[in-house]
């Protein structure tokens, strides 16, 4: 295969409230918006997005890509340089965090918020590729 990138995308009602808190706690910027469309970026990397989109558009052709995330079953990564920073800018901010910053047995350093359709992000420290 030669993928040379994963994107994803949550269908929700709740597109403005999703938006919001993607910009808001985790720093993404709108690439492009309509009345059932965001599509948001990492402001450092352009190319990597996150799209969010109302259910049930005649537009969209199947309709696996028309329900609703049910709120179970995925989680976002988010890598940080500096996560502890993250964490204290994100907890002065009154953040939704979910877990508060930890370091796991197997040596993640994180903490996790929970996006307003129940999807667990969670903010590793970024490890050395060394």
């Amino acid at each position: 295969m030669a993928f040379q990138q994963i994107q994803t995308g949550i269908i929700t009602e709740k597109l403005i409230e999703t938006k919001v808190f993607y910009e808001k706690w985790l720093g993404l910027e709108t690439k492009f918006e309509s009345d059932w469309f965001v599509l948001l970026c990492l402001p450092n990397r352009p190319e990597v997005e996150l799209a969010i989109m109302k259910p049930n558009q005649t537009q969209v052709r199947k309709s696996y890509f028309q329900n609703s995330y049910q709120g179970k079953g995925i989680w976002f990564i988010f890598e940080s340089k500096e996560v502890t920073k993250e964490f204290e800018k994100m907890k002065q901010n009154n953040a939704p965090i979910d877990l508060p910053l930890t370091t796991e047995d197997w040596g993640d350093v994180h903490f996790t918020l929970v996006d307003p359709n129940g999807i667990g992000i969670d903010i590793v420290q970024e490890r050395n590729s060394n």
